[in-house]
């Protein structure tokens, strides 16, 4: 690490070059594995670049930008000779007017990840394409189905028994306000080996699941791998005397290792991840002899689908393009009842074992994974394993304290 008099993103001269080659070349023979360069620039702008081991050569490949997570906001740098910024297009006129070209820059040039396709992700799906990103994951193992129709997005009569993925995917091609996007469709659990890697592979993730395993996956890329998670939650309680609505309360939570983890802010527990693993799950038998209060709910109307929708997809605006002066916000809980927004900014509990896996990166991988099964080739989608780990490699992500 060093740093350079000029601003901006940082190349090197010959004799930087010559000399972290140099000296990277006995850590890298010992360790086998790619190590960091990193410049700062006099404005305060990071830039950096892998080197590996080729042979009896050390190889530079730079990354295409550098990402600083911070408490309260995401500080984006970005090597603008592999990620360019997009040019001024008048279709996002008035977005670029609310905002600011430097914060659309950086939303467009965003690796959005989205992680659940159901009536909040689809919405989510669609603010995304809206906003101008350029490059999204979509992951979901779901298909169509007709008592989908009331809350999702996009979809049609026509859209039944279709992947999920494929119906967003359509919508955001259809949509975006990008010169052009980039989507990866994987219709696939991100408890799947290659959708893993895709989501790792991401600069933000949005979780819309409710399953306990998802969102312990999702607790490992905030935590492990310092990717940003926005995840919502709806729940609907009915009147048990004449079926109609009794209460609806809806909440969004940023996740990052500042924030609180989704175990320690019970959207699940360690007890639900071993009952679908061992698929107690989704064994009727077990679910009809669990008390009323533990069994799964499903109820959800389109508007409240919309409402955590937009929630999470402003806490990640937020974020991004938040100044230091701005207030901190983990959690935000809506009662409908009531009318009313509740900020919460609780922190993980000190027993939580996610603190001890901060920033561990690939030393700290679910062992539930699976090998993904062979599935039909289709376009945007990545091809390989390989392929993911491979661009993963283009990526820097920092953790610095006292943001």
């Amino acid at each position: 690490m060093h740093s350079h008099p000029g601003p901006g993103w940082q190349g090197l001269n010959t004799i930087d070059a010559d000399t972290e080659g140099e000296v990277l070349a006995y850590p890298a023979g010992a360790t086998a594995l790619p190590l960091v360069g990193l410049t700062l620039g006099s404005d305060g702008y990071w830039s950096a670049r892998f080197w590996e081991r080729e042979g009896k050569r050390m190889c530079c490949r730079w990354c295409d930008k550098v990402r600083i997570v911070g408490p309260q906001s995401y500080r984006l740098y970005f090597n603008d000779n592999l990620r360019p910024a997009p040019k001024r297009r008048n279709v996002l006129k008035r977005t670029i007017d609310a905002w600011g070209r430097k914060a659309q820059n950086d939303i467009s040039r965003l690796n959005v990840g989205i992680v659940g396709l159901g009536s909040g992700g689809s919405v989510v799906a669609e603010a995304v394409a809206r906003i101008g990103v350029e490059q999204v994951v979509l992951i979901d193992h779901d298909r169509v189905e007709e008592h989908n129709l009331d809350r999702l997005l996009n979809a049609t009569v026509k859209d039944i028994g279709k992947p999920k993925v494929d119906v967003a995917a359509k919508a955001i091609q259809c949509h975006s306000t990008a010169k052009r996007v980039q989507i990866t469709a994987l219709p696939m659990s991100i408890r799947d080996e290659v959708a893993y890697l895709a989501a790792l592979d991401c600069d933000i993730l949005f979780g819309c699941v409710d399953r306990p395993v998802p969102l312990e996956i999702l607790n490992y890329a905030a935590h492990s791998h310092l990717i940003p998670v926005f995840s919502g939650a709806v729940e609907v309680q009915t009147n048990p005397q004449n079926n109609g609505l009794f209460s609806a309360h809806w909440r969004a939570h940023t996740v990052t290792p500042y924030h609180q983890c989704l175990r320690c802010n019970e959207q699940y527990n360690s007890s639900a991840v071993v009952k679908e693993l061992d698929g107690s799950l989704d064994d009727l038998g077990y679910i009809s002899n669990l008390p009323a209060s533990e069994r799964p709910r499903n109820e959800n109307v389109f508007p409240f689908g919309l409402s955590v929708a937009a929630m999470i997809v402003n806490s990640m605006i937020r974020y991004v393009v938040a100044p230091d002066w701005w207030s901190l916000v983990r959690q935000q809980e809506h009662q409908l009842m009531t009318g009313k927004t509740q900020v919460i900014n609780r922190e993980c509990r000190t027993n939580c074992e996610f603190r001890q896996r901060r920033a561990a990166g690939d030393a700290e991988r679910p062992y539930y994974l699976n090998n993904t099964p062979k599935v039909a080739s289709r376009p945007n989608r990545l091809g390989s394993t390989l392929a993911l780990v491979k661009k993963r490699l283009r990526s820097c992500f920092l953790r610095l304290g006292g943001r």
